[in-house]
């Protein structure tokens, strides 16, 4: 800034000679009060994942989910979540600014609906070291990959079915605190560990306070050429449930996860011509065992388009309660912009039940600034 002042002095000084000396005191004053306050706005303002923020004024966003839903199966049942219909998905409204120069925090309020309102996540983040950070509050823990992800981020309209069955419609959202530690190898290794209230009820929900769930996850991420990224990642959470102990089982959870995805982005004029393929196992290990896995391909084949395939599967292999479902999924996607997108899901699930097709249509939209969506 100084420099483009200095260079209109040579130039207009050039052209003329009738420069005065209160004229050119003057417009060295005039950059001098410039540059003060340029220093002013970058000591109360700080870069955000969401944008530009200050202590008094955080970034803000709004993000909202509209969907319709045919079924050819159960729409009588006033239960079931997948009914023919029209509705208001999720509205959510986040907040993110940081605190001062160690603490960073992040508000977010989703509104299934409209009219059940709930703290999706509250965090306050830290960085400790160029290599340690540290998080309390409440969030979707590291296992896994989609469980990181928020509704709106998901890669298909639902949740995969081994995703559902294991971990609930609300994933692994938990109160607790964490930090996660930067290993000093040549590509991106990071351990992360965890301790949470353990409140998921479908596989914790332990009777006493303190009766606390651990995690345990290390990511690894490789750059296999310009083009190609690795990423493989594995899970572990410990904890206990609300199951009387038995002879055979005691009141234990253990949640085992692994996942790898590959993803190949052409340099040059045609980079969005993107491939994505993701696969995860998820395992539940107590009274009962539960397991499956899902794996997807995404393709961007034009500068606004995806298609995409999925398939889930979700097993109970012995018991009593003996149980086995899958699911198909096919997707297309129309991308106006990072703020928008109308997606057409086509499913269908194979159950003991009965077999159900679905077909489901929704516009993602976000307005305001937002955080870059998880790789």
């Amino acid at each position: 800034m100084k420099v483009f002042y200095i260079l209109l002095i040579i130039i207009f000084g050039s052209s003329s000679n009738v420069w005065s000396s209160n004229e050119f005191e003057d417009l060295k004053r005039r950059i001098r009060v410039l540059e003060k306050t340029k220093n002013q706005n970058n000591s109360s303002s700080s870069s955000t994942a969401t944008g530009l923020s200050n202590r008094l004024n955080p970034a803000l966003s709004v993000n909202g989910l509209f969907l319709g839903t045919y079924n050819d199966k159960g729409n009588y049942d006033s239960s079931k979540v997948a009914r023919t219909g029209m509705k208001i998905q999720e509205v959510e409204i986040r907040a993110a600014a940081y605190i001062d120069t160690f603490l960073r925090a992040d508000i977010l309020l989703a509104i299934e609906g409209t009219s059940n309102i709930e703290v999706e996540a509250a965090i306050v983040e830290a960085l400790l070291s160029k290599n340690l950070s540290f998080r309390a509050g409440k969030f979707f823990t590291a296992f896994g990959k989609h469980n990181q992800l928020h509704t709106h981020e998901y890669p298909f309209i639902d949740l995969p079915v081994v995703s559902e069955e294991i971990l609930g419609e609300e994933g692994l959202n938990e109160i607790g605190v964490g930090a996660s530690y930067l290993l000093p190898t040549d590509w991106f290794s990071e351990f992360t560990f965890q301790v949470m209230e353990g409140a998921n009820t479908n596989q914790f929900n332990a009777r006493a306070g303190s009766d606390f769930a651990y995690l345990i996850r290390q990511n690894n991420l490789w750059d296999l050429d310009d083009e190609t990224t690795m990423e493989l990642g594995g899970s572990y959470v410990f904890g206990k449930n609300n199951l009387a102990p038995s002879s055979n089982f005691d009141n234990k959870t253990q949640l085992v996860g692994a996942d790898l995805t590959f993803k190949w982005q052409p340099a040059g004029r045609e980079a969005y011509k993107t491939w994505v393929w993701q696969t995860e196992f998820i395992g539940s290990f107590r009274e009962q065992t539960q397991e499956g896995w899902y794996t997807l391909l995404q393709h961007q084949f034009a500068n606004r388009w995806w298609i995409q395939g999925r398939y889930s599967g979700y097993t109970i292999p012995n018991g009593a309660n003996k149980e086995d479902k899958n699911q198909w999924s096919a997707l297309l996607a129309w991308v106006p912009s990072e703020f928008s997108t109308v997606r057409l899901q086509y499913n269908h699930l194979n159950q003991a039940t009965a077999d159900e097709n679905q077909v489901l249509l929704q516009l993602n939209f976000t307005m305001g600034s937002h955080p870059a969506h998880k790789y």
